[in-house]
């Protein structure tokens, strides 16, 4: 099924509206007079909206959970002044999505993905230790391995979610980390590696082809731990690749949430560590801030309440 209708269309008038949609919330209320309903939000790359459905939710409300693709069949009707849909059916998709279909669905990042492909290349061919100039060889020709880095996101939904979003991501790591290097001191390649490689887990952690989701191996494992094998698995393809320099990348990735209540099983402990995980932390949550500022605006100035970073947020321009 192809996606046609956008909430910017249903903004515009379209009334009919039999689509595909990712749900962002779902709920079960009792009404006054005593029946069910059902709440649900629902998003594409346009925009937001809410639904509910008012008939069959004991049958509806089994065939679908929060972060799914949806088929719905509905009508948009304004109800306290507010634009909705009035849904009359509604159920998880069940076939794979494209690249191309997934971004029908999520917003895109503000640089274009040509543009960061150049980057990486730019920026992996001015590394100048051999042993990481082969491994980015080998990681560069294993194909679906590159593609995954180059099209996933970041995460589900707290920064960079959109295609792409991991590379965006990486780069932004691995550049603010260069100029770091320049500025206060250390090993430029170490650090453009471990800025490339310190996420490259979640290839395989999430899966976007029915919407952005954990995998199951993600939710068992964790893109930290799929990361180290990861890494593992390419240098072991490398005769020679010292030890000591993959125990410096393996750290890197099992240190850079910096904490242990944040999922490092290691604080870091060199100064090419320290440099990795403040810069993501640093790009994450400036990045988790302006996409949150993006869709939940409450007035021109002021976000609503972020549950994660337990603050709203003031827009200045």
């Amino acid at each position: 099924m192809t996606k046609t209708i956008f909430v910017q269309d249903i903004m515009r008038g379209v009334n009919e509206v039999n689509d595909l949609f990712i749900v962002t919330k779902k709920g079960t209320y009792t009404a006054r007079n005593n029946s069910r309903y059902m709440m649900v939000g629902l998003k594409d790359s346009t925009g937001s909206i809410e639904g509910r459905v008012w008939e069959h939710v004991d049958e509806l409300e089994g065939l679908f959970e929060k972060g799914d693709i949806v088929s719905i069949h509905s009508k948009a009707r304004v109800y306290q002044d507010k634009l909705q849909l009035h849904i009359t059916d509604i159920r998880k998709l069940d076939s794979d999505l494209t690249i191309s279909d997934i971004e029908h669905f999520y917003p895109c990042g503000d640089i274009e993905r040509s543009r960061l492909e150049k980057e990486y290349s730019e920026i992996v061919s001015g590394i100048r230790n051999e042993h990481l100039k082969m491994l980015f060889d080998i990681f560069n020709d294993e194909k679906v391995l590159h593609d995954r880095f180059l099209t996933w996101p970041a995460s589900t939904g707290v920064h960079h979610v959109y295609v792409g979003g991991l590379l965006e991501h990486s780069l932004s790591v691995a550049k603010m980390g260069m100029a770091v290097a320049a500025l206060i001191g250390g090993d430029r390649d170490i650090i453009t590696a471990g800025s490339i490689f310190h996420d490259i887990g979640k290839v395989r952690e999430l899966e976007i082809t029915r919407g952005f989701r954990y995998t199951d191996r993600g939710r068992l494992l964790g893109h930290i731990t799929l990361g180290v094998m990861l890494l593992e698995d390419l240098i072991g393809r490398i005769d020679g690749f010292p030890q000591g320099l993959t125990d410096i990348l393996t750290h890197i990735i099992i240190s850079h949430h910096g904490l242990e209540e944040w999922g490092s099983p290691k604080k870091p402990m060199f100064p090419e560590a320290l440099i990795v995980h403040h810069l993501d932390n640093l790009d994450s949550k400036v990045m988790g801030v302006r996409e949150h500022m993006r869709d939940n605006m409450i007035d021109d100035r002021w976000s609503g309440y972020h549950r994660l970073y337990e603050a709203k947020f003031y827009k200045i321009n």
